[in-house]
């Protein structure tokens, strides 16, 4: 049956509006994809850049230093250093010649720099008193053990760390302190290792008779996740770079 010029004109308007339509909705379904998708990239480079720039703080008297976030756990010879590095103070373990306590470990706080800022040597320096009873210990007996924790800096407390958490990374070297001779190299890099990071100690009293001292490290201990501790052998904690 021939269709009327009305409903054939009806049908060739109709066909246009049909397929317009379809059009319409796949450009919004792919516009929605596009958006999606350049949402997520943006996203992911908001979380590579935040990433990148985040930093930990360790706070000694008025001085704030800021330090990149520590390596990988499983690096422990790079977390060695890293600690060491960013520490500002230890705990020193000698063997106590107080007469009170003869013989005893005898535990202090001490102050140390490995190095400047700019410059991580893996070595920890001290400035030290024979009038300190951990400095008169070392007369007796040079063996000692550092204990140094990243709780000193911001890393741990960020993330909800006790000090005692394996996940707050703890240094433990052992070795023996030696007295820097004045006027050597090493003497001079450990003035300014110190100095620049502790510059209230130019001030302290001269007639206690300062002198700048080392720790030679024959023995590494490092906990910093669960399992227990890793023993790190002392050339390749050396050998390790603390930042990248």
């Amino acid at each position: 049956m021939l269709k009327s010029k009305a409903y054939l004109n009806m049908e060739e308007s109709d066909a246009p509006m049909k397929t317009h339509h379809k059009n319409s909705g796949c450009h919004s379904f792919l516009l929605g994809v596009a958006t999606a998708l350049s949402i997520m990239s943006l996203t992911l480079v908001l979380i590579q850049v935040t990433t990148s720039n985040q930093t930990v703080q360790v706070t000694t008297g008025e001085l704030v230093s800021e330090w990149p976030t520590p390596p990988p756990h499983d690096q422990v010879a790079r977390v060695a250093r890293y600690v060491v590095h960013i520490s500002d103070w230890a705990s020193i373990a000698t063997i106590s010649t107080h007469p009170s306590i003869m013989s005893y470990p005898f535990a202090n706080v001490i102050s140390m720099s490995d190095g400047p800022v700019a410059h991580a040597s893996g070595v920890p320096y001290m400035y030290m008193t024979r009038m300190d009873l951990s400095g008169k210990d070392l007369l007796d007996d040079a063996r000692a053990t550092l204990s140094l924790s990243e709780a000193q800096s911001t890393y741990c407390q960020s993330k909800g760390y006790d000090p005692e958490d394996p996940r707050c990374a703890r240094i433990l070297l052992t070795g023996s302190i030696i007295e820097l001779k004045n006027g050597t190299s090493e003497a001079k890099f450990a003035e300014n290792a110190l100095f620049s990071r502790h510059p209230v100690m130019k001030s302290w009293p001269a007639g206690h008779h300062w002198f700048f001292a080392k720790m030679n490290i024959t023995h590494i201990f490092v906990l910093d996740f669960f399992g227990g501790a890793s023993e790190v052998d002392v050339d390749d904690y050396f050998r390790a770079i603390p930042f990248i």
